[in-house]
């Protein structure tokens, strides 16, 4: 619950965005990430919660995953206009390695 948040946060930071945009990034990723934790531990654990079976779970924890990739691919990508040509190459490494993980 800790770890992944830590890691978009980490992220955000390294690519030394202005604060505003740090801001509003993070107020949306670190809560999706949460909820895409929470949501998929029941799913990954095998529990049958409130009668949701366990796959639903699975389900339901890829709806934020979903939102962090927009988040990173789309506003992101909108700053990345501003940045260096090599910033740039490493952002869309990054976004493959995402989507490849």
């Amino acid at each position: 619950l800790l770890t992944v948040p830590l890691l978009l946060v980490e992220l955000v930071a390294v690519l030394a965005l202005a604060k505003a945009a740090q801001s509003s990034i993070l107020n949306r990723l670190v809560p999706a990430a949460a909820a895409m934790i929470v949501l998929g531990y029941p799913g990954d654990a095998k529990l049958d919660i409130w009668g949701i079976a366990p796959s639903v779970w699975g389900l339901l924890s890829t709806i934020p995953f979903l939102y962090i990739l927009y988040v990173l691919f789309i506003e992101l990508g909108k700053s990345l206009s501003r940045q260096s040509e090599a910033v740039q190459k490493k952002v869309k490494i990054l976004r493959l390695l995402l989507i490849a993980t």
